[in-house]
Parts: C-alpha cells; sequence; structure tokens
C-alpha cells in the first residue's frame, strides 16, 4: 500500500470467532464440526489486512473413540514438520466484493511441512514455530507425544513426573496460515469501495485416520478436536488525504496462490506430464510419500520423503529441458556402487547422501529467491533433525523413526512475471535406482540392509503432490474488481 501521511495510519487487531460455531465449540472430523468459517467484514474506509500476521488460535486435545484419555507412554502422534497444520485439508480464501474464490489450496497438510522446513532454521523450530504452530524437529517425534506433551494440571500446577491422563488439558496453538495470498508480502484491502470487500476463510478439517497416527492410534482409534478457536486479523485503518486518493483511484494487488494436482508412480524412471492450464508459474514444488501409506493409521501421512535412491532429476516444458538445460543429478548411485568396503557388512555403506543440486533447486522453488539469498532452513547435511543420513524412502513413517524433510521443486521466475504452463506441457522426469541396497536397517539385529528402490509394485509406489506457485493481480476501483490470472 501506498501511505504518503504515516499519520494517517492506525493499526489494531480484530479477534473472530467462527460464524458456524455449533453447540459446545468442537471442530473436529468425528466428533464436530470439520469446517470451521471467519468472517472478515469490509469497511467504508480502506482498512488493510496483514496476512503474515494472521493467527488462528486454539487448544488440541486428542482421545479414544470412547472420549477417554490417550494412555501414556503409547506411539500416538502428529508430524512434527506439519504441526497444527497437520489437521488441515483445504483452505479457502474468497472475496466478498468479488463473490469468487481468491485462493483454494488442497493438500494443504503436505504443503505446509514443506513450507516451514525449507523456510526456518532450528531455533526457529525450536522456538516461535514450537509454540505456535505445534511444530518440532524429527528428534525425538515422542516430545510431541499427544499422550503426554504439554499436559496441564487444572489444579494450578504443571505435571512433569506422573501426569494424571484426566486431567491432560491438551495443547494451545496460535498458528499462521501457509497461503500464497496471506503470505505474498502485499496487505489485502478489506474496503468495499478500493479492496476486495471483506474476505472469507473457510478451514476444511482431515479426517482422524490421516492426522493421529503411531503404532497404537488405529488401536486406539485415536480422535483430535478443535475448541476455543479465535482468528486474529491485524489492520491498519487509513483516513485522511492517504485514503481519499485510494479510493479515487485504480489499485492493484498482487498475489500468489497454490494449486496442486496428486499422481503417482512406480517405476525406476518415471515421467509425469500435464497441461496446469496456468499462465504465470513462479515454482514447483513436489513431495512424496509411499502411496501405501495414505489412509493407514499406522503411518505418518504427512511424512516427506526421499523416494527412494535419486539418481537424476529432470524438468521440462514441452519436452525440452526448461528451465535449466541439463538434468539435476546426485551422487547417491555412485555410492551406491563404489561405497561398499565389505559387502557383508551392512554398516560398511553407512554413509552421507547429499542431493545438493536437487537440494538446492528445491531450496529456490520453495523460497522463490535465488540460492545465495536462502538463509534458513531446517536441513543439514551430516544432521538427524532434517538431514540426510541414511534415509531410505520409508524412514519417519512410523513416528519413532527419524524423517527427512526433503522434497524437489524448481524455480522458473524469481522477479513475477512468471512462466506461460496455460497451452503447453509442464513435465518431470526423475530417476531413481532399481536395485538400491545403500541404505541399512538399524533396527534390526544385526543390522541388515534396507531396500530402497522403486521396482514397480505397489509396496514401493509413490504419491506425490505437486505444487504450482503462480501469480495473480487484482484490479481494484469503486467501479469494480478485474482479475488477472
Amino acid at each position: 500500500m501506498n501511505i504518503s501521511n504515516l499519520q494517517d495510519v492506525k493499526k489494531r487487531f480484530i479477534q473472530l470467532h467462527p460464524v458456524n460455531a455449533a453447540s459446545g465449540g468442537q471442530y473436529s472430523f468425528r466428533n464436530g464440526l470439520p469446517l470451521i468459517k471467519f468472517d472478515i467484514s469490509a469497511s467504508m474506509m480502506p482498512l488493510f489486512l496483514d496476512g503474515s500476521e494472521l493467527r488462528i488460535s486454539g487448544r488440541l486435545t486428542a482421545k479414544t473413540a470412547a472420549n477417554a484419555a490417550l494412555t501414556p507412554g503409547n506411539n500416538n502422534f502428529i508430524d512434527g514438520f506439519a504441526g497444527i497444520n497437520n489437521l488441515i485439508d483445504i483452505v479457502t480464501i474468497s472475496s466478498k466484493r468479488l463473490n469468487t474464490v481468491i485462493e483454494r489450496v488442497s493438500q494443504y497438510h503436505r504443503l505446509a511441512p514443506s513450507l516451514t522446513s525449507s523456510l526456518n532454521d532450528l531455533n526457529d523450530y525450536e522456538n516461535s514455530l514450537c509454540h505456535g504452530n505445534l511444530n518440532h524437529t524429527t528428534i525425538p517425534l515422542t516430545r510431541a507425544g499427544l499422550n503426554t506433551y504439554s499436559d496441564i494440571d487444572p489444579q494450578g500446577g504443571r505435571n512433569i513426573g506422573n501426569r494424571d491422563p484426566v486431567q491432560q488439558r491438551g495443547q494451545d496453538f496460535s498458528a499462521q496460515l501457509y497461503t500464497g495470498v496471506l503470505q505474498s508480502g502485499q496487505m489485502i484491502d478489506l474496503s468495499t469501495s478500493s479492496g476486495v470487500g471483506g474476505l472469507v476463510i473457510e478451514i476444511l478439517l482431515r479426517s482422524d485416520v490421516g492426522v493421529v497416527f503411531g503404532s497404537d492410534a488405529a488401536t486406539n482409534q485415536a480422535t483430535y478436536n478443535l475448541q476455543d478457536l479465535v482468528l486474529t486479523v491485524p489492520v491498519y485503518e487509513m483516513g485522511g488525504a492517504s485514503a481519499a486518493a485510494r479510493q479515487q483511484q485504480v489499485n492493484e494487488f498482487s498475489f500468489n496462490s497454490w494449486q496442486s494436482m496428486f499422481q503417482t508412480i512406480n517405476s525406476s524412471t518415471s515421467v509425469i506430464a500435464f497441461t496446469p492450464g496456468l499462465s504465470r508459474v513462479t515454482s514447483v514444488l513436489t513431495n512424496y510419500i509411499t502411496a501405501s501409506d495414505l489412509g493407514n493409521q499406522a503411518f505418518n501421512a504427512c511424512r516427506l520423503g526421499p523416494i527412494g535412491e535419486l539418481q537424476a532429476v529432470r524438468w521440462s516444458q514441452n519436452g525440452a529441458l526448461f528451465p535449466m538445460q541439463f538434468r539435476l543429478e546426485t551422487i547417491e548411485q555412485r555410492n551406491n556402487d563404489s561405497a561398499k568396503t565389505n559387502t557383508a557388512n551392512p554398516w560398511s555403506s553407512h554413509i552421507y547422501s547429499n542431493r545438493a543440486e536437487p537440494f538446492r533447486n528445491a531450496l529456490e522453488g520453495i523460497s522463490t529467491k535465488r540460492n545465495s539469498h536462502n538463509h534458513s532452513c531446517i536441513s543439514s547435511w551430516d544432521g538427524w533433525s532434517a538431514g540426510v543420513v541414511d534415509r531410505p524412502q520409508n524412514a519417519g513413517r512410523d513416528g519413532v523413526t527419524p524423517g527427512t524433510a526433503e522434497g524437489l521443486a524448481v524455480l522458473y521466475d524469481a522477479y513475477g512475471a512468471g512462466v506461460n504452463f496455460q497451452n503447453t506441457v509442464w513435465s518431470v522426469e526423475v530417476n531413481c535406482s532399481s536395485t538400491s541396497q545403500l541404505e541399512i536397517d538399524a533396527t534390526a539385529a544385526p543390522p541388515v540392509r534396507d531396500a530402497n528402490n522403486l521396482d514397480g509394485t505397489a509396496a514401493t509406489a509413490q504419491a506425490i503432490v505437486i505444487y504450482f506457485l503462480s501469480k495473480n493481480t487484482l484490479m481494484m476501483s469503486s467501479n469494480g474488481i478485474d482479475v488477472v490470472r
């Protein structure tokens, strides 16, 4: 927003409750409403929403299907990289004036962990994200088990030792929403004359089977509840000469939006290709998970996986290499062929598999910045928090074994114009090892090699969610709104 006089602007915070609140204020897939709806009213004068500071607050509790407390010591988890975002399936943001959807993010629960793990470092996870989003690193996942973490004794003391399950209160949160329009870096004018005329934010929750996971979750029929929900909306009020000038002109609001597609692959060389129908694509993000884990409460549906032993990635437009005129290769295949100093000893292939080039491009695609401008990331080449040390494709799926923050992404345009895929074919080719024996299963006695390949069977098939980040522009004036996508 362009403000000529700072004295014309005042900041305040608006707190809103869901407009569809039911008796008891419970929101869940099983025991309450699965849809949360907030209505942000329009204003007569220019009123600007700072989406990066918008927060949804409340309390998360988890119980059994019989409404009993989860037993301390049982394995019941939510994903650490996703945190409270694990509960969300779809986020929809609509303009009340335009009476249409500005952005709808599907598969939100898998987008959020890719974003938070690539844009934040270990200190962020252990401080602001831990307290706000209920995020945590992958070591140890049991620290954030739903049974025992952040339990409050209603008698006034914090139970550190033997916790009474009946007194478990749950976990408070105050989380961001990682949608393109809210995180675009520009404020949203909520006014009726020069803006979007207010917003409606709808959050569709996920099923219990996809949220609470672990070796005991299915037996417990673990379920979750959200309550005491409040949306805190930071706004800047504009008045005086600045407001009058804005109401008399055409105002441009440029923002990002995420759109997703779902695919599966099951062979060592796989190509995904289709026409996205988008004209201003900034970047593409893909993340992977073993397909058979979806819908299985024993495993983490938000897990970010290394898609086996990756050899090369090829990004293309209409079949031609683009935006890079070369494949992105890794050192994993070379390690697989030459690093086994003692083939009889699985530990002899205990090495670091660093995907330097694909990882660098993934950070650029997610942050939409060149690599030299990326300074915060949870991954490290030799770390267990979210690194690349001995990661078979199924690591981290049970909530106890460490997982990864891995995915593949590419940046098309760092300057705002975007690339036109409206009538052209977007594609990515992924080459993996079909005979990998690089990784080891340290849980076995003695440790044994763990197959880490895509062999064409359903057991190793990978589900892929593809997210396109594209530019959009709203031209707003007292005469109406024009959308440029």
